[in-house]
């Protein structure tokens, strides 16, 4: 068992979030939308009576994004099949629950559970409570501060602000809901916002949660990785700025956490895979959900012990090809075979299943609670230098040279093989393509591969949508490509439906998105 003193303090302090929150919101059994109602008897203005309560709420925050309530995937486990279900690295296995397969060719119905956001709304219900419930303790605590309650804001603004983004990139135009539901007397039917009203929101969010989070919690990297930092806000901010095409705003974000020194890549030998991984909260981690013995991994129960997903092996080969010339496979590329999947076991994914470069996990709680890795340093170099392409007119040499210094920055920890070399291009859009796909190789199966592509395919009003087509040229079946292909041409099929269930119980005030309202 894993000597990590700040987990069992998590696990603890999640403990008592947990059995504080379900005591005060009780996920109803029925099919109201964005509907929770506290347990009989309760009376939840005696809970907020001091520094303590608050603080055991924010953990619950950060608790309720590891299980999903009611039947709901998690918040975890939908950042990876959202970032991965629709793109072409993940495919179907032995056991694959049929609405993945639907959604992965196309067929997509409201009614799918992979749909269904409740996991979301669950977790912004929680920081929404925060918000509105902790300025009251100011009056009741006197050894409660201003700048405490500062940061506990700060943590639940960053996580409803997070879970924002992701249901933007999912949906596009969703509900933005701000206030607390605490009363079975409250039903809250709340009409879908456009995407600008849900960017605003998640802006304002993140940056008036930027005045007040701390840099460090002073207790050591598990809990710096595992609360909200400053530097989590930024990489939000970068990734969100990215997505909106706000070019400047992205890169002086990337900036601050480059020029901060708290960030470097792990180095690329043989104990590269275990110190990123199995190890957690690594030097290079920003952002990481601390799984633990009592909450494990839900992606290794899917992709191993249910065996319902696996790498796809024809694009592993696009993006990894075999080198003929490389005698030991020790000398390829540490993030295809053994780093992210592993071709003699029918390509189970790795990052799920390894322990080391080549020793596997046991199928037990005390080997499945690896973290989740939201952001790394990585992602934030790639970034930047996707910036800085994306900032190009056309062919600049200099700017070329130094985005490249970023992409060979990556690529030289990984040892990339030289099949994978796209030489020193200088023009914009052979940048782009040649970050793209080293984003590819380095975030495979970290729920980044649908929206990186989405993001490409829509920059400069769909310039490339063309990306969208190649990418279910490589993994469509030959029986659904030419349906996928047309459906592609329209912008709103990129979104999913909005969750059948809730459009009909809000009696008319939730539109479903336009392309499935037929």
């Amino acid at each position: 068992m894993k000597a990590k003193k700040y987990i069992n303090d998590m696990k603890n302090k999640f403990t008592i979030a947990i059995l504080g929150l379900v005591m005060l919101f009780a996920l109803s059994s029925c099919n109201d939308w964005l509907y929770l109602e506290p347990a009989d008897g309760v009376i939840t203005e005696e809970y907020w009576q001091s520094e303590s309560d608050l603080h055991a709420a924010v953990m619950g925050c950060y608790a309720s994004m590891l299980g999903g309530g009611s039947g709901n995937y998690s918040v975890p486990q939908l950042m990876f099949l959202w970032g991965e279900m629709r793109a072409d690295f993940l495919m179907a296995y032995q056991n694959t629950p049929g609405d993945f397969t639907l959604i992965a060719q196309g067929d997509i119905k409201s009614n799918n559970s992979l749909c269904n956001w409740g996991s979301y709304y669950t977790t912004i219900n929680y920081c929404n409570t925060i918000l509105e419930k902790g300025p009251a303790i100011l009056d009741i605590d006197a050894s409660f501060s201003q700048d405490e309650l500062d940061q506990y804001r700060s943590e639940a603004l960053t996580i409803r602000g997070l879970m924002y983004f992701y249901l933007t990139r999912i949906y596009r135009d969703v509900p933005i809901s701000l206030e607390a539901s605490s009363s079975d007397l409250q039903d809250y039917t709340i009409p879908k916002s456009q995407y600008e009203e849900v960017w605003a929101q998640i802006e304002d969010d993140l940056l008036e949660a930027e005045k007040y989070i701390p840099f460090s919690y002073n207790s050591g990297k598990q809990e710096d990785k595992g609360r909200i930092t400053t530097y989590t806000v930024w990489a939000i901010l970068a990734d969100f700025y990215l997505w909106t095409e706000q070019y400047e705003k992205s890169e002086m974000y990337c900036d601050k956490i480059i020029n901060s020194g708290k960030y470097w890549l792990v180095d690329g030998d043989m104990d590269w895979f275990y110190n990123l991984y199995e190890a957690e909260n690594s030097n290079e981690s920003i952002f990481e959900l601390q799984f633990d013995v009592d909450v494990p991994n839900p992606m290794y129960s899917m992709s191993i012990t249910n065996s319902n997903y696996r790498a796809n092996p024809d694009v592993m080969e696009i993006y990894w090809p075999t080198d003929e010339l490389l005698v030991h496979a020790d000398s390829a590329d540490i993030r295809s075979d053994r780093g992210s999947y592993i071709s003699s076991l029918n390509y189970m994914i790795w990052k799920f299943y390894g322990k080391t470069r080549y020793a596997t996990r046991a199928n037990s709680d005390l080997e499945t609670d690896f973290n989740w890795i939201v952001y790394r340093y990585s992602d934030i170099l790639l970034m930047k230098a996707e910036n800085m392409a994306a900032q190009m007119s056309s062919y600049d040499e200099n700017v070329a040279a130094e985005v490249l210094e970023y992409i060979h920055m990556i690529r030289n920890r990984a040892n990339a093989s030289e099949l994978t070399d796209e030489g020193s291009p200088t023009s914009r859009s052979g940048l782009l393509y040649y970050i793209l796909n080293e984003r590819a190789r380095e975030f495979a199966f970290e729920g980044k591969r649908w929206f990186d592509i989405l993001r490409f395919a829509k920059r400069d009003n769909y310039d490339r949508i063309d990306l969208l087509k190649t990418m279910y040229e490589t993994s469509a079946p030959s029986d659904k490509l030419i349906s996928l292909q047309s459906k592609v041409n329209n912008p709103d099929f990129h979104y999913l439906p909005l969750p059948e269930s809730d459009v009909l119980n809000s009696n008319g005030v939730l539109e479903q998105n336009p392309y499935y309202e037929k």
